[in-house]
Order: structure tokens, then sequence, then C-alpha cells
């Protein structure tokens, strides 16, 4: 994107941002670094789609940067782009309940490694990789399952690809052996259900998916403004301020409710916590880029991983 288009483009993006509850000046500039790294990329490819990778924990934002982004990559002349959601690839709700029956009780709650259905999304993407148009399911959360419409995605040049989890790596096995929370300790306290997200985490599955051109990871202060922020989308979710669109808003309960209290929030965070941690750690050293968020959700900063 020129220079002239960027300054022309501006406004529009900051309006779009505005309505997404964004209001933040090094928003738009972090976008446009990632754009350039993608023009980069795609002009090493050739005529290969770029994969774009976004991870960050709930509540980061990482559904809307991923939004945007597709809507200023749409304005480049000669480049288009989709969005990919992990959360559209969750196993069935029949599938999960039989993996609680089965493999362990916590499984029943959808989001951690081994609950997605990885082996369709590897399919989805090479087939987008081949510049074949693909049909992708999508998940309904309020009915806690697949829906039984898919959506059609036609030949692109980026494919930007969003998960929590996104690009992170399995644990060892020292780093097992103790909790990291209430939610481990009672429910896990013989460590079995945490190995088991490992060992998915660990699989081919997971980690080829992963396998991007490039990976923007979205740090969090901590796991304290991950609940406040995810406690602000419920706030907002109850008096009508966000819409579907953002699926930040995945809450995780088996029954499809999308209202939880603020011990129900607390309890859905620790699922995730294990591994967001691992990942304020790894990511950095790891992802293409790094945005910093502070304490108010607003960029701090951000860093171009050193090659």
């Amino acid at each position: 994107m020129r220079d002239e288009q960027q300054e022309a483009f501006r406004g529009e993006f900051q309006r779009l941002a505005l309505a997404r509850g964004i209001d933040d000046p090094n928003y738009y500039d972090a976008i446009l670094a990632i754009v350039q790294m993608v023009s980069a990329k795609r002009g090493e490819s050739g005529t290969s789609p770029v994969t774009v990778g976004i991870a960050g924990a709930q509540g980061s934002g990482k559904s809307t940067l991923a939004g945007l982004l597709r809507i200023v990559l749409e304005n480049v002349p000669g480049l288009s782009a989709t969005v990919l959601s992990l959360d559209d690839f969750y196993k069935t709700r029949g599938e999960r309940e039989e993996m609680a029956r089965s493999v362990h009780p916590l499984f029943a709650v959808r989001g951690v490694p081994g609950s997605h259905d990885m082996a369709l999304l590897n399919r989805v993407v090479e087939r987008l990789k081949s510049g074949l148009p693909v049909e992708s399911p999508v998940f309904n959360k309020a009915q806690d399952d697949r829906s039984q419409q898919s959506r059609t995605i036609e030949a692109v040049d980026v494919i930007v690809l969003e998960g929590w989890c996104w690009g992170a790596i399995p644990q060892s096995e020292i780093s097992l052996e103790k909790p990291v929370n209430e939610l481990e300790k009672r429910r896990d306290s013989d460590g079995f259900w945490r190995r088991r997200v490992n060992d998915e985490l660990a699989s081919t599955h997971y980690q080829h998916a992963f396998d991007n051109d490039l990976t923007i990871f979205l740090a969090v202060p901590d796991m304290d403004s991950v609940y406040r922020w995810r406690l602000q989308q419920e706030h907002d979710l109850v008096n009508g301020l966000v819409d579907d669109l953002d699926d930040d808003l995945d809450d995780g309960l088996a029954d499809g409710s999308r209202v939880m209290d603020e011990a129900e929030i607390r309890e859905f965070i620790m699922y995730y916590e294990r591994i967001t941690l691992a990942m304020l750690t790894t990511m950095p050293d790891k992802a293409d880029l790094t945005l910093t968020l502070d304490e108010s959700h607003r960029i701090d900063h951000w860093s171009l991983l050193s090659r």
C-alpha cells in the first residue's frame, strides 16, 4: 500500500476500529506493519497464498485484529484475503461429549487442544493454498455445535488464521507436574487432563497448522487483565454493545450459554491459563511480530523478531 493510499484509508479505518471499540492510535500503524510484511512474503511466494497466524488470549482482540487486517488487505490492489477462526473448527458436540466420557470430563468444555478438528482445518487450508475454493465449517456457539451450513471461500492471496493458542508449543513433562490454578488442583489432581491436552498440542495436526508464513502475537499484561477484559465483554454482550462478529466472545461452556457470571468467567479463564502463561514466555521469541498490550487494552509497543 503506497503512502497516499495509507493516508486516504486511515480515516476510514479509524471509523471501522471505533465501531469495534478500538480507540488506539497505534493500532492502524501496527496493522500497516503487518500488511507490509504480508506484501513482502507475497513477493517471495509468487502465486502461493500467504498464511498469517494470529494468537492472543481470550479478550485480547485477536478476532478483531484479524477482521480489520482482512479489510486493510482487501484495499491493497491485487490482494484478496479471508479469515479462518480456530473456533469454527471445534469438534461436534457429540464428539466432545464422547471425549468427556472416554477420556476426561474436562473435555466437555471446548477450547483447549484436543477439542478441535485440526485434520479438517488442515484440509481446508491446503485446498486454499492450492488455489481452489473450499467449503469451511461454521460453529454455532449458541447451540454449542457445528452448524449444518458451511461457508464457501473462494481462492485468495492471503489466509488469516486466528486462535487463542495459535503457535503454542508443548510443555516439558516437569512443567506439567504442578497445577497452575484451582481448576487443575480440584478437577485434574493427577494431571491426566493437562498431559492429554499437551499431547494434543504436540501432535502433527496442531503443529502443522501453526506452521505459517507469518505469526502475530498479542501479548497480554497478565491473567488478571484477561479476566477483566473478558468480564467487560460479558457486560457489553448483556447490554447489546457488541455483536456476534467478535469471536473473542467464545464462552467455552458445554451448554452453549452466552452469558456467564463472574465466578464462571474466573473458572473459564483457568482452562486456558497454563498455555496462555507459557505462550507469554515462548511466543515473543517465535512470532514475527509481537504486539504488547497494556492494562487499558491498548498497544503499548510492538517488536519484530530478529532473524
